[in-house]
């Protein structure tokens, strides 16, 4: 996605990266290629370059350094950063901004190169909190009274807390889910399609699809999608498998703790996406689109619909706000009509940590106490149009497009709260910390499903169950030998009821 003309420096800061407005307006690690490398360098050189330039504040020329994921949050974090700096006992921040699909790359090489940020967002490094802080990735938050406080109903032994101490948490709701049909209300309209009554079932958007391609000519297609991202794909269809009846999360049965990767369920999402190649009106050319250039291209006019997060307005209204008026939202999409959307979601994981090299972590408490831990941070999510926030019902009285309530709507009535193994033992962490990551993983398979690299899905799927089940085998094994009190039934929840919140006493109640 190109980049905002609008540079938000000044005098004080000096960020990485330029930011624009947002909001609407009306009317396993992977192995670092050599390219990978190279490019993660020259964003740590110009990291090291954009640090020199920080002044002002109120530690004798000291600045704190942070990376996130978060495209839709820079203004906000901007607004923050330049109030905190302006504080008493205020320094400056330089922010960078990376792609999700780059991010993981550019922390190794700085940890290996010790170089980390003061604070961070964990994207792309693809291991459980747990491993990450055996590994010495952070260290714990000495947070305020009220910061604590504030955020302690949604903090978990083990997701958050690790040997009783903080370590971060989570500024999003758990009421969530990542496979939205977001699409171009004119496009559709002008294919005879009711803009309100978008499509629910599989059949419902193949048709639209197909309607809007056929009406709008050559050069327009019906759906563009970030296939380039694998790990993304996964998430989108853990979440429509849920959508189709499959009654677990990530693969795994909630009352068994069985994995079935293979289940009918996650089969019919992945066919009813390859019908969409088969159809051809999926983007030619977009295999290797991450979301900035997918998301970019669909603004632009070229497809009809795109599945997204919800943060996709608060990034795409960035850089083309006018498209407010043309953007629309529907439900996840169920196989059968009359079907109701239910999904489950686990306790959100903790979003910013901090470094353990650095030499700023006074600063950086106060900065994550006094401004993200905070009512008035979860009003500036809901502006945004990020991910929901904590407070999620701050939403409603919020100035975010009337798509983007509509789906938060959608998420408060059909997203219940999962059981989490971790939530219930906390010694599952050891587990964690003991796995291997499984590949190729749910969404390499889907990715192969779609390129026509994986032909046998059935196959890929049945395997992708036994492997994760020997996996998780072997990580339970090595985590009793090292004292660990775990087994294959803190995996499984014979008491939890479809449509229902998994709440904390049910877990003694097992």
């Amino acid at each position: 996605m190109p980049r905002g003309k609008n540079d938000f420096a000044t005098r004080q800061h000096c960020f990485t990266r330029p930011f624009t407005a947002a909001g609407w307006k009306a009317g396993p690690m992977s192995a670092m290629t050599r390219r990978g490398f190279l490019a993660a360098a020259g964003t740590l050189a110009v990291a090291a370059a954009a640090s020199a330039c920080g002044g002002g504040g109120g530690s004798g020329g000291a600045s704190l350094t942070w990376w996130d994921h978060q495209n839709q949050l820079q203004k906000a974090k901007a607004e923050i950063f330049a109030t905190y700096a302006k504080s008493p006992g205020g320094v400056p921040v330089q922010y960078t901004y990376y792609n999700p699909a780059k991010m993981g790359q550019a922390l190794q090489l700085a940890k290996q190169s010790n170089q980390l940020p003061d604070i961070r967002s964990n994207a792309g490094l693809n291991l459980p909190a747990a491993a990450l802080v055996a590994a010495g990735w952070a260290q714990p938050l000495n947070l305020s009274e009220e910061a604590r406080a504030r955020v302690k109903d949604s903090l978990v032994e083990g997701v958050h807390i690790f040997d009783g101490k903080i370590y971060a948490f989570p500024i999003f709701s758990h009421q969530v889910y990542v496979a939205v049909p977001w699409f171009n209300t004119e496009l559709v309209g002008r294919a005879g399609l009711d803009p309100q009554a978008p499509p629910k079932t599989y059949d419902e958007f193949r048709a639209a699809a197909r309607a809007v391609q056929q009406s709008a000519g050559e050069g327009t297609y019906g759906w563009v999608w970030n296939i380039g991202m694998p790990d993304r794909l996964g998430e989108q269809v853990h979440d429509m498998a849920q959508a189709a009846g499959f009654a677990g999360g990530q693969g795994r049965l909630y009352e068994s703790g069985e994995y079935k990767f293979h289940a009918d369920e996650y089969l019919d999402v992945i066919e009813f996406l390859v019908s969409l190649r088969d159809d051809k009106v999926l983007v030619p050319g977009s295999n290797s689109w991450v979301d900035d250039v997918a998301r970019a291209r669909w603004t632009a006019g070229l497809a009809a619909y795109y599945f997204d997060g919800p943060w996709c307005p608060g990034v795409a209204l960035q850089d083309m706000p006018e498209f407010g008026e043309k953007l629309g939202v529907g439900p996840m999409l169920v196989p059968d009509a009359g079907t109701a959307v239910a999904t489950y979601h686990v306790p959100q994981p903790g979003d910013y940590w901090l470094s353990p090299t650095t030499e700023h972590a006074q600063a950086a408490n106060t900065l994550l106490s006094d401004y993200f831990a905070t009512p008035d941070y979860s009003r500036r999510v809901a502006e945004t149009m990020s991910q929901p926030p904590r407070d999620i019902d701050v939403v409603d009285r919020s100035q975010a497009h009337p798509a983007y309530k509509k789906l938060i709507g959608w998420f408060r009535e059909s997203v219940r709260l999962a059981p989490d193994p971790i939530a219930g033992n906390a010694d599952i962490q050891q587990v964690q910390i003991a796995s291997k990551p499984v590949r190729p993983a749910l969404g390499d398979i889907v990715q192969g499903a779609l390129t026509g690299d994986v032909t046998d899905v059935r196959a890929a799927l049945t395997k992708l169950s036994s492997d994760t089940a020997k996996d998780r085998d072997r990580a339970i094994a090595a985590a009793r030998k090292k004292g660990a009190k775990v087994s294959l039934d803190d995996y499984a929840f014979p008491n939890w009821k479809p449509g229902e919140d998994y709440t904390k006493p049910m877990y003694d109640k097992r």
